[in-house]
């Protein structure tokens, strides 16, 4: 105990160390603070302008609108540059925090609501600049973006687009790019990664087994190509996303659905192509879009001068005291207590990667992961906290560990029984990650989220192949009959019915959670079950979510379950500051890597061809091995394959 608590103090004094370096930069290079210009008298709000463009013949006419306003004042344009990863959720404590991460998708809504409602903008500069972010997340901002379009005026650029951003993009009222980029949009894709050729080389043997027809998770270790049953379920997703890519273009940029779809078999773009189909309004160089909105703007209004408001509603830096080390020491620690709630607060909890036992943070083979003790004392926060009167549950998982996916559907249905709960579905709710939103009394998702999934996966990975091959014999010695279900041998056939019979098990509470959670709303579960998966628009016709809608949308509903008008918002789990990193607190398991976990890890980096793939999907790569480790401390997972995510 006293080793341990040596290291601690030596771990402490050696972050001093650095952060004191860190200082020191800081002082000696500290950046000239800006301020934005100052604004104008407030004027009456603007309808929305007609382009005098006339519309191309794949165009739909545009509605009537009000004539342009006859006012001289000076307008205020806001800038507003959409850049750097959209975060789900606040980050923990990083010290490249300033230089690498971004603002969360709460924040870019917030902004972009505040340019709606600020009198004083009177037309919007959205500068779209290779932001990193998911289809959902893109989706969720092209909609905030048609939302502020109504209001004024929305001049975007890009200079190039992929898809996801190009969705954003296309929703302002005009939409520039440079002429020498490009817009790479071909349609929506998948690719399945199989490792059981790889698995099979290195001596592993994957016992591996599901209760679905549908189901596929155990596929990419036990297969070495999709069964039918899978590629069908891909073949029904590929079908609606893709539609939902069209629709949503064309809808946007007011074309008809042949002519998008025509143009998007045509795809990618060069600047000139984008513009001969329609899916830009012009071309003009990065260097001149300012002028070029500023013109635009002037002749509007029919003023002379206008104002550019440079990075507007963008979160100011927190001011370190530079002459006092010690106190950026201690911010960095998380020395600042906690601020109580007020009332009427909405908790928005997120939960997002693999579902595992312990604590949330960082799994063994990269990625976030979903502790079921977290969750537990989140719900448990929400339901003391007299001032929270709603929780938004944000799902963004594709399941894991079916014991701890109960624990956490338990703490979600007793919070429900005191306050009300709200899923929110983003990106993949799936297997697990469905089945801990069946405990809230409404599930809202993303248009593009995958969920469904209802089935179950289990077995091991028999690793006697891989250790003979290294020279590594084993002698078992037991007591009891089934002693030996966990050890690194193949099971025998009384064995795999015994590890099957828990399967069944698992899948008939999986089920019976449906049941308690939808109701009447699903009439027939076998058919929506079976590890069947199903986009949110499949999802709501099938009964197994409510309604289509993103992050607003669940604080609307959250608001109105409540009977609240607004809220204020608090957001769990809390980011891990720099003193829960040095405590150890940040690895979910609360067992260490089993052998069998460290040796795939291993192996399969080096094994001809996973590399390859590895490369091209890491995630998908560290999701499998992670699937492995669960394995090697419980036999029975809810979990969906990775690679239903879709990339656009």
């Amino acid at each position: 105990m006293n080793s341990f608590a040596s290291s601690r103090r030596w771990v402490t004094v050696f972050a001093a160390i650095i952060l004191g370096a860190a200082w020191v930069a800081l002082a000696a290079d500290k950046p000239a603070s800006t301020q934005p210009a100052a604004r104008q008298a407030l004027a009456r709000k603007e309808g929305k302008r007609k382009s005098k463009k006339p519309p191309k013949p794949a165009r739909r006419q545009k509605a009537p609108t009000t004539k342009p306003a006859k006012a001289t004042e000076k307008p205020y344009i806001a800038h507003i540059a959409l850049r750097g990863p959209v975060l789900s959720s606040p980050p923990d404590f990083s010290l490249l925090a300033g230089q690498m991460q971004g603002m969360t998708l709460r924040e870019w809504l917030q902004r972009l609501a505040k340019a709606r409602n600020d009198d004083d903008v009177k037309a919007v500069a959205l500068e779209i600049d290779s932001p990193n972010m998911s289809w959902a997340q893109a989706q969720e901002l092209a909609d905030a973006v048609r939302r502020l379009n109504a209001v004024k005026p929305v001049y975007a650029h890009v200079v190039a687009a992929d898809a996801v951003s190009y969705l954003v993009a296309s929703a302002a009222r005009e939409l520039t790019m440079d002429p020498s980029g490009d817009v790479m949009i071909t349609g929506v894709a998948t690719e399945i990664a199989f490792f059981r050729g790889t698995l099979d080389y290195i001596g592993v043997e994957p016992q591996l087994f599901q209760i679905g027809r549908y189901k596929g998770a155990a596929e990419p270790m036990t297969r070495t190509g999709p069964s039918e049953e899978l590629k069908g379920e891909y073949g029904k997703i590929l079908d609606d996303l893709y539609n939902q890519l069209c629709e949503q273009i064309a809808e946007q940029r007011e074309l008809t659905a042949p002519h998008v779809r025509n143009a998007v078999d045509n795809g990618p773009f060069s600047a000139k192509s984008a513009k001969q189909y329609d899916l830009v309004d012009g071309l003009v160089e990065r260097s001149r879009w300012k002028q070029h909105v500023l013109d635009k703007v002037l002749s509007a209004r029919k003023a002379k001068t206008a104002t550019w408001g440079g990075n507007y509603g963008a979160k100011r830096a927190k001011k370190l005291d530079l002459s006092n080390p010690f106190a950026l020491f201690g911010m960095l620690m998380g020395a600042k207590p906690a601020q109580p709630t007020k009332d009427p607060t909405v908790a928005i909890i997120y939960a997002e990667g693999v579902i595992s036992s312990g604590s949330s943070g960082s799994g063994l083979f990269g990625g976030r992961t979903i502790g079921h003790k977290t969750m537990i004392r989140c719900f448990q926060q929400a339901v003391e906290d007299d001032n929270v009167k709603a929780v938004i549950f944000r799902i963004d998982s594709p399941g894991g560990s079916a014991l701890a996916s109960e624990m956490i559907y338990q703490a979600v249905r007793q919070c429900a029984e005191k306050k009300p709960v709200i899923a929110s579905i983003v990106g993949v709710g799936g297997s697990g990650g469905y089945y801990i939103a069946l405990g809230a009394d409404k599930i809202i998702a993303d248009p593009s989220a995958i969920t469904g999934s209802i089935g179950v996966v289990g077995g091991k990975l028999a690793t006697t192949g891989l250790m003979n091959k290294l020279g590594i014999s084993t002698h078992e010695i037991t007591r009891g009959r089934n002693a030996g279900l966990w050890s690194s041998r193949p099971w025998d056939v009384r064995e795999q019915r015994i590890v099957k019979d828990m399967m069944e098990s698992t899948y008939r509470t999986f089920t019976s959670r449906v049941r308690q959670g939808r109701g009447s709303r699903v009439k027939n579960i076998e058919k929506v079950a079976q590890g069947r998966v199903f986009t949110a628009r499949q999802a709501v016709a099938n009964g197994l979510i409510d309604e289509i809608g993103g992050l607003r949308e669940a604080v609307m509903a959250a608001q109105k379950a409540a009977k609240i008008k607004s809220s204020h918002i608090l957001v769990l789990p809390k980011p891990k500051t720099l003193a829960d990193l040095l405590g150890g607190s940040g690895i979910s398991a609360e067992t260490p890597m089993g052998a069998e976990g460290a040796t795939l890890r291993a192996l399969l980096s080096e094994a001809p061809g996973i590399l390859a793939a590895g490369r091209k999907d890491l995630q998908g790569l560290s999701y499998l091995l992670t699937l492995g480790e669960l394995l090697g401390r419980e036999c029975v997972l809810t979990a969906m394959p990775y690679h239903v995510s879709v990339r656009p």
